[in-house]
């Protein structure tokens, strides 16, 4: 970013090397929170970090012989378990924070947000995903952690 927001980050990650590893920790925890519950709430609106859409679902071919309605794939339907808490986790320690998916949700969002090949299901034949950038910090989120970090400074 050139908005001046790079040396304002350069300025509070000096202001962080200051504060106690105790105080620090928890600072980090706390961002760490709130940008988890924003990608949250960005990945249900099924929004990439530079603010553009998802790619849309392909539809499924159906099989012949079946009557079915035509109408749209629920978008509202996809990561929908992936971005619950279990599996989009946060954390702190007193030198960084992040924000990542664990076990199985980690595959799965590693193939999506790179726009890689995986069998659908077991047995199937692989299929290339269209890339979809789950996690990344927005220009909003940017601007949540450098205020935070300079709330949490001494007057």
């Amino acid at each position: 970013m050139s908005d001046g927001l790079d040396q304002l980050e350069d300025l509070a990650g000096a202001l962080l090397r200051g504060v106690a590893p105790a105080e620090r920790r928890t600072l980090l925890r706390t961002v760490a929170r709130e940008i988890a519950k924003s990608q949250r709430t960005r990945i249900a609106a099924q929004i990439q970090p530079d603010g553009t859409p998802f790619a849309p679902r392909k539809a499924k071919d159906q099989p012949k012989g079946r009557l079915r309605r035509k109408g749209r794939i629920k978008r509202a339907a996809m990561f929908r378990r992936l971005r619950l808490a279990k599996h989009l986790q946060a954390g702190a320690t007193d030198r960084e924070a992040w924000i990542g998916f664990s076990g199985e949700a980690a595959r799965v969002a590693r193939i999506h947000q790179e726009g890689r090949e995986d069998a659908p299901a077991k047995g199937q034949a692989k299929v290339r995903y269209a890339k979809r950038e789950i996690l990344g910090l927005t220009d909003t989120e940017r601007k949540i952690m450098l205020d935070a970090v300079l709330a949490s400074m001494p007057a």
